[in-house]
């Protein structure tokens, strides 16, 4: 692996349920030797379907698009249940993916809070695609369009101050702070 690889992190802002109808999408660019390189936004729906393609359009927009080689994702929901269509991602950029949680996601609770939203066998099936989780460190993560020692090798690279990677970090603390009007510690 090349050793000053960019990645885009990403991560979503607050919003109030059943007040707002979109929230912002923030995108960092990082580049391995710890180097903040761009800064991307865009909206997206609440519980809606547009998360896949404004994180497309970041990856091919920005002026470092043949430059991104990962996509790092916190979580696969954005703007409560804007689902993340790894597959598509992929097959559109030809950047591999990775899903970070801070915690193992508990799948039978988020099933259930699921059902409460429309088009669940939709959601549901995306999800899925996903594939596996796997730990490293103290963190969660899902890959896809890579090996999983891949994935793990950009989790070493990105993984600083936190037990999220730096760029992840970073998106959630501009967005929140632009959303809610201060930074807050990552989910």
């Amino acid at each position: 692996m090349k050793p000053f690889l960019r990645v885009l992190g990403i991560d979503d802002g607050f919003f109030k349920p059943k007040t707002k109808t979109q929230t912002l999408l923030i995108g960092v660019i990082y580049r391995f030797g710890h180097t903040v390189e761009g800064i991307l936004s865009s909206k997206i729906k609440v519980d809606g379907f547009d998360s896949a393609k404004k994180i497309i359009e970041m990856a091919k927009k920005t002026k470092f698009s043949s430059q991104v080689s990962f996509v790092l994702l916190s979580g696969i929901n954005f703007a409560g249940f804007n689902i993340a269509d790894v597959k598509k991602i992929f097959e559109e950029t030809k950047i591999p993916i990775i899903i970070v949680f801070r915690r193992k996601p508990k799948i039978e609770k988020f099933a259930n809070a699921l059902k409460n939203v429309s088009c669940f066998k939709r959601r549901w099936a995306l999800i899925e695609q996903a594939g596996e989780i796997h730990s490293f460190k103290k963190i969660f993560f899902q890959f896809y369009g890579c090996r999983e020692q891949d994935a793990k090798t950009v989790l070493q690279k990105t993984i600083l101050h936190s037990n999220m990677p730096e760029p992840v970090r970073l998106a959630h603390l501009i967005a929140s702070g632009v959303t809610i009007g201060e930074s807050t510690r990552p989910k």
